[in-house]
């Protein structure tokens, strides 16, 4: 569970300012002999399982670093990492920011500009394409070497934010697992999922949604209704091959490496496994951190679902699910 981080990297004086890019792509050695090594986790789990929520909350802790908006914005200036420590400093106004009223939901609504240029943590696919990581099923980037590039890019991050766990979370690599366990084969991986159902409702009233990419369709949702099939089904299905792929992938990670997570018992016991998770990764159990997340409401919504659904789109949604649901533990 190593990264390199070069000496540049690290936030002492001009060494700060005089590091770039190149830092994160040329370093050759080994990642057991390169300097300050540091622990990494991903968080992995299909899209609208709570991996957002369980990501924000893991980057309140001081010790946790993180690619922040300003970083996947300017993929080419690592000194915004830097820009973390604000969001570390400024606590109080980090949870206004990242949470609405202190409410662990963040749903709709444009955000004030000061909020969009504040610090916080995103999924931050450029870093990834900076790194010479492509999208599953499209064609890899010829900037970097990943072996080379992305340790170095995550040791940078964790450097300058003065930080010791690099966290992150990015739906995408629900299919480079294989791929990060061979760059990072000490990584943490936190596999969080959701009922299907739940996570169907919500894919389907979220904007972003039609346009998007399945990558197992190899369209859009707005692509598959125009060819007059059920939009309730490409919902339905895509959480079954998301978590079928995260199976899949998780089996090239050794089980100690592995901790799966119910988004249900995440909110029926905030504190508790988010301290789980904590252990797991590395970060030790602080009191300021401990305090941010008490301050924070964890509304249960987990059965929201059947109140949305009317039967006749809950059932077939079922039915697509079916087998998936009773091996992640829900009743059908």
């Amino acid at each position: 569970m190593t990264i390199g981080v070069p000496p540049a990297a690290l936030p002492r004086g001009d060494a700060l300012a005089a590091s770039g890019p190149k830092d994160e792509r040329r370093d050759p050695r080994p990642l057991g002999e390169r300097p300050h090594a540091v622990p990494v986790a991903f968080l992995v789990g299909s899209a609208r399982s709570g991996s957002s929520l369980l990501y924000k909350c893991l980057a309140l802790h001081p010790n946790a670093a993180w690619i922040s908006n300003w970083r996947s914005r300017f993929p080419r200036a690592p000194g915004v990492d830097a820009l973390a420590l604000i969001a570390r400093r400024f606590s109080e106004r980090t949870r206004e920011v990242w949470f609405a009223d202190d409410n662990a939901y963040v749903y709709g609504g444009r955000r004030k500009l000061l909020d969009r240029l504040y610090p916080m943590p995103v999924e931050g696919e450029p870093v990834y394409t900076r790194a010479g990581v492509g999208r599953p099923g499209g064609p890899s980037p010829r900037t970097a070497e990943p072996r080379h590039a992305l340790p170095g890019a995550f040791g940078t991050i964790v450097g300058r934010s003065g930080a010791e766990v690099m966290i992150t979370k990015r739906i995408a690599n629900n299919l480079r697992i294989p791929l990060l366990a061979e760059i990072f084969p000490e990584a943490r991986f936190v596999d969080l999922v959701r009922d299907g159902r739940a996570v169907a409702s919500s894919l389907a009233r979220v904007d972003w949604w039609p346009q998007s990419h399945v990558w197992w369709y190899g369209g859009t949702p707005e692509g598959w209704a125009a060819e007059g099939r059920d939009p309730w089904e490409i919902c339905a299905r895509n959480w079954v091959e998301e978590v079928r792929a995260i199976r899949g992938g998780l089996g090239s990670v050794p089980t100690k490496n592995i901790l799966r997570l119910r988004y249900e018992e995440l909110i029926a016991d905030p504190l508790g496994e988010l301290s789980r998770v904590a252990r797991f990764i590395g970060l030790p159990l602080d009191d300021e951190w401990i305090g941010a997340l008490e301050s924070l409401s964890f509304p249960d919504r987990t059965q929201r679902w059947r109140e949305i659904l009317p039967p006749a789109v809950a059932e077939p949604i079922t039915a697509i699910q079916r087998k998936e649901l009773i091996t992640h533990g829900y009743t059908p």
